[in-house]
């Protein structure tokens, strides 16, 4: 069903014109992404969408009783009250309600009889609990504790948070209110990796209409289903996520540069046999003719492209096999150790992610195999004709007083400056770009003179600390392609789980002061986390059920010594997998029972306030019962393949 439409939207600014002839549907249950280049009008849409704007030309409609969330209307928190008061006024009617069931059971207390007052509490009953009334505090907890609120910090002021955390806040208010239709711009900026996994989640299963702004082309594969682009004034819709939507865009440019060029040769033919016969008077009627038929020739357009950054990596020689090796590594600073323990290898042609919270180690880490910090314990063993190449996410290793041609003319001073000039054009550097000190650079500048220097030093191991940090997606893409086709080894920070995902080859971990590897990309490292979430650590030492590699079929043949010991160690894996399993199910059940008594106790089950926190226990009991059971089964299985 359309909950809302976009009729012949246009903006102008002055004789600006920023889009016009905007035409689009959002269907009750829509993930959109937004995209574009920064200062296309995204933002813009977004503000005609909530009514904050008027639009010069047509108008947004959105159907009634339908409300609209937009996060930057959500951000008037009551600095006086605690975290979780300000997010249980989000259901203050609802507890109101509660309220009332209250009083009218002391009514049928004192009035056992009266039908009429019975069939009324049913009926609002059943009324409240569909409405969430027995639920709203675990949804406060649960998307509180998706955002890094823990329990502890519930009962804070608001007016003490930060301004990042209040921000945050803002989002899990609206979150709760949730609005038929959410609009987000640019949701990502400030949550970390884990937040992201989790509100990804979250927003796949939310129950309304979903339009959000984003640079983060991992979050809309993994949550959007069309693609909106506002681009050059008009706005194109794109089936599918953020990777089709590319491979689409990508097919439509090659295939209107292809027509485009296909029709100009044609022109070009009819032109030449014009000029030829329009002065020869047994052929100019045909020609005249020609000309007609050419005058009123649809022509198409040549695609439009942005400039795009160049940029490509090379190495100026080859590196030995072993890159890097870390062993039992311990790093940080004379007053504190930040990660400990740190063992992986790094061989050629590897491409490294290391990731993680913020704060946690991750850029200590880099400096330290870049030898600006020493080792607090441990060794680093680096490999055999290593040039090291080090991309610093505070862009601190340009000097601000110089100029953007001295910068680069400076660590190449043979290179001549047409050259010089030539390749900070292809890293869209203007003629007066080129002129300006550092100092006066954005960041996005900053960060792409930083490229333009790393990129002239031909270096076969890069160290980059948060290289997309300041570029748009356009740069970000070129970026990835420029690493990708790189002939040398990387081992890079970052939080852009897109970026992770289409480079990496292996991640480091780091949290809680250790890292822990997994050879494969972020893909593989998200699956790999939830077993172990989950229980599931296949290959691990420990009680897990899981944890027993698969049961090959045992031959008939006499098994080898070795073959035995192994085979006979993943029996006694599954056995003791299947005994805590019977213990753990035994202890649920009498934790199941405990509850289901008390709620059966005439003084709870008249009173929801006592009974709400005791439903909510009994369903998280009931759950890991099923979790249990299914485990349990599980084994069985396993265990009678040895039989």
């Amino acid at each position: 069903m359309i909950i809302a439409q976009g009729h012949d939207l246009e903006q102008q600014f002055g004789a600006n014109t920023l889009f016009k002839n905007v035409n689009f549907s959002i269907d009750s249950n829509a993930r959109i992404g937004l995209v574009g280049a920064n200062g296309v009008g995204k933002t813009t849409l977004l503000k005609i969408m909530t009514g904050q704007q008027e639009a010069t030309r047509g108008e947004f409609i959105v159907n009634k009783g339908i409300d609209v969330g937009y996060i930057a209307q959500e951000n008037a928190l009551n600095e006086e009250k605690s975290i979780w008061d300000e997010m249980e006024d989000v259901f203050a009617p609802l507890i109101n309600r509660g309220k009332k069931l209250t009083a009218m059971q002391e009514e049928i207390a004192e009035n056992p009889t009266d039908q009429d007052l019975l069939k009324r509490y049913d009926q609002m009953q059943f009324a409240f609990e569909q409405d969430g009334g027995y639920t709203y505090q675990s949804d406060i907890k649960s998307i509180l504790n998706g955002f890094k609120f823990g329990e502890e910090t519930w009962q804070k002021k608001i007016g003490s948070l930060s301004g990042g955390e209040k921000t945050r806040l803002a989002f899990v208010k609206l979150l709760l209110k949730k609005p038929p239709l959410l609009l987000l711009d640019e949701p990502t900026n400030y949550l970390d990796m884990d937040t992201l996994d989790w509100l990804e989640g979250f927003l796949k299963n939310y129950d309304g209409a979903i339009l959000v702004v984003s640079h983060d082309q991992y979050f809309l594969d993994h949550l959007a289903t069309q693609i909106f682009e506002l681009q050059f004034g008009k706005l194109t819709q794109f089936k599918g996520n953020y990777s089709q939507y590319q491979a689409e865009r990508e097919l439509r440019d090659r295939q209107q540069e292809a027509a485009y060029e296909k029709q100009q040769e044609e022109i070009k033919k009819e032109e030449e046999f014009i000029q030829k016969n329009l002065v020869r008077a047994s052929t100019t009627k045909r020609a005249q003719s020609r000309q007609k038929k050419l005058d009123k020739l649809d022509r198409i357009k040549p695609p439009k492209s942005q400039s795009k950054v160049k940029i490509h990596f090379n190495s100026e020689r080859p590196s030995g096999k072993e890159v890097l090796i870390l062993n039992d590594l311990s790093i940080g600073y004379p007053e504190k150790t930040m990660v400990e323990d740190i063992s992986f290898q790094i061989n050629k042609g590897d491409r490294v992610a290391i990731i993680g919270p913020n704060g946690i180690g991750k850029s200590t880490l880099l400096k330290t195999v870049m030898k600006q910090l020493k080792p607090k314990a441990g060794s680093i063993k680096y490999g055999a004709s290593l040039d090291i190449g080090y991309y610093d996410q505070e862009l601190q290793r340009l000097d601000p007083s110089q100029t953007v041609l001295d910068t680069v003319w400076d660590r190449h001073k043979t290179m001549p400056e047409r050259d010089v000039r030539s390749i900070l054009a292809s890293f869209l550097f203007t003629a007066k770009d080129i002129d300006k000190t550092v100092g006066q650079l954005s960041g996005g500048q900053k960060a792409r003179l930083t490229l333009t220097v790393l990129s002239l030093e031909h270096d076969n191991f890069l160290l980059m600390d948060e290289p997309t940090n300041h570029l748009d997606i356009e740069a970000k893409e070129v970026l990835e392609k420029a690493l990708k086709d790189y002939d040398g080894t990387l081992l890079f920070v970052s939080h852009d789980r897109y970026f992770i995902n289409q480079l990496a080859n292996k991640i480091v971990s780091v949290r809680d002061g250790h890292a822990k590897i997994y050879e494969g990309n972020y893909s593989y490292y998200l699956d790999e986390k939830a077993k172990q979430e989950a229980g599931l650590t296949p290959g691990q030492p420990g009680d897990n059920i899981q944890e027993a590699e698969p049961v090959k079929q045992v031959s008939e043949q006499k098994l080898s010594y070795q073959e035995q010991k192994q085979h006979d160690s993943q029996k006694r894996k599954l056995q003791r997998a299947i005994d805590n399993a019977e213990k753990k199910i035994e202890e649920l059940e009498k934790q199941e029972e405990k509850i289901q008594t008390e709620m059966a106790n005439p003084e709870i089950a008249a009173s929801f306030e006592k009974l709400g926190p005791l439903q909510e226990d009994l369903t998280e009991v009931q759950n890991k019962l099923d979790q249990a059971n299914s485990d349990w089964e599980k084994a069985i299985e396993e265990l009678d393949k040895f039989e």
